[in-house]
């Protein structure tokens, strides 16, 4: 009997990792498609076995304690062929696979024991009668090779410490994203894609500590990505997000100090339902230190990406209007949203020299350009046309045009708002359309658009 090539162990056979893992299961690829049934299903047991020493070796270079454990108990058998132990480490390689190495999960593990167990009907056909005698088909087969290949040949051990520690040299790597899309991908192709519950659980726990532990200032330093880490993970994990975090933010935020409570103002920025889980003393501290910090605290400790809450909404605008323009103009350059927007273009539009007007359209206008309606480019423009210190500013286009790009996406809702703007400086300059100060860059954004 002869079985065809198929595609999907093909492909899946090229991401094995461990090379003589990949070799080994190659072995049950050929015997399975020139009809040695039986030869494939021993050749699939034997490529999971030497895979699970293959990745406890791993971890145990990588100092994960469990790891260490296994990998001496077996060099202790090979060393002394003590046939019984190794034996018992093969019965119980599953086991370990699940609860020690945590390399699968309870569900792979059930999955590995059905091959372990036909492996042993096809080894020990002296156990069974000849009317009895295990006949394997080729759907079994293929189906053993598969879930070998998908639960745990393909699969970077990526469990216990070691793990842990990769996330934070990841983290800390001038390589890791800065923006939310970027540590979207990043995160889920790297980390979630092919994690184990174990571990998903304990990065839950050390995304919501590390700003908040002494010696983790290098951590502190990337809490807004940290942040933007952990709401990913509650997106793709969303039980056992809820289920690790709901009662371990309760407790834990009990326990920080006023000095770096205010830390937590970007966590609950990035993913709300933090906020609720936070006990009622903590909300009450946390408005108290709102109420009561420096511009300094505020700038460094992000506390105004807590906007997206509505309870501290009005807490956040009242401290911010509380300052005068020149510390307005550091917050909401260091920390640009959605709620500084009016107040924003009010300020440029209070622009009193040509200078002035270039210097608050890259520190104000352009920081907060992301965040513009199709309203707010009415606004902003109009101020511009309101005001000769900022239309006849050499910069002005430059920034019209840097705010045109990070608004694109209301277009053409907005684009009457453009337009209007144009002709109007266009009927100031006598209806010549080439002169710097009829704006024609913008003319031929809109006309190309």
């Amino acid at each position: 009997m002869s079985i065809q090539a198929v595609t999907d162990i093909d492909v899946l056979a090229l991401a094995v990792r461990d090379r003589e893992s990949r070799r080994l299961v190659e072995e049950a690829i050929t015997a399975y498609r020139g009809g040695a049934l039986r030869s494939a299903i021993m050749s699939v047991w034997i490529a999971v076995v030497h895979d699970i020493f293959s990745k406890g070796r791993e971890l145990a270079g990588q100092g994960d304690a469990a790891s260490i454990a296994f990998v001496g108990k077996l060099d202790n058998a090979i060393e002394h062929k003590n046939i019984v132990q190794m034996q018992a480490l093969e019965r119980e390689l599953l086991d370990t696979a699940k609860d020690d190495l945590q390399l699968v999960t309870p569900h792979e593990h059930e999955t590995l024991r059905r091959i372990q167990e036909d492996r042993h009907l096809c080894a020990h056909p002296a156990f069974i009668t000849e009317d009895e005698l295990f006949q394997p088909s080729p759907d079994l087969v293929r189906s053993h090779i598969v879930h070998a290949l998908q639960c745990l040949l393909i699969h970077a051990p990526l469990q216990g410490k070691s793990a842990l520690n990769r996330f934070k040299a990841d983290v800390l790597s001038p390589s890791f994203p800065s923006t939310e899309e970027g540590i979207r991908t990043f995160v889920t192709a790297k980390y979630l894609n092919r994690s184990k519950d174990a571990l998903v659980a304990n990065l839950i726990k050390v995304l919501l500590k590390a700003p908040f532990l002494e010696g983790e200032e290098e951590l502190l330093k990337k809490k807004r990505q940290l942040a933007w880490t952990l709401s990913e993970v509650a997106a793709k994990k969303t039980g056992i997000f809820e289920g690790i975090a709901r009662p371990f933010v309760g407790q834990f935020f009990d326990g920080v100090d006023d000095g770096r409570l205010l830390n937590i103002c970007t966590y609950i920025g990035a993913e709300q339902q933090l906020w609720g889980w936070l006990t009622d003393p903590v909300k009450l501290r946390l408005v108290r230190l709102i109420e009561e910090c420096t511009i300094e605290d505020l700038k460094d400790h992000l506390v105004f990406d807590a906007f997206t809450i509505p309870e501290l909404a009005d807490t956040l605008l009242a401290k911010f209007t509380s300052f005068e323009a020149p510390d307005r103009i550091k917050l909401l350059s260091d920390n640009p949203c959605r709620e500084f927007v009016p107040f924003g273009i009010d300020i440029y539009a209070t622009a009193s020299s040509y200078s002035d007007a270039e210097r608050l359209g890259q520190t104000v206008v352009i920081p907060l350009a992301p965040h513009f309606g199709v309203d707010d480019i009415g606004h902003l423009l109009d101020a511009v046309l309101g005001n000769s210190q900022i239309s006849y500013a050499s910069g002005t286009a430059h920034v019209l045009l840097e705010v045109l790009k990070l608004t694109s996406a209301t277009l053409p809702a907005s684009r009457n708002h453009w337009q209007r703007f144009v002709d109007e400086m266009t009927a100031q300059h006598g209806g010549k359309t080439d002169t710097p100060y009829s704006y024609p860059s913008i003319r031929a954004k809109l006309d190309a658009a």
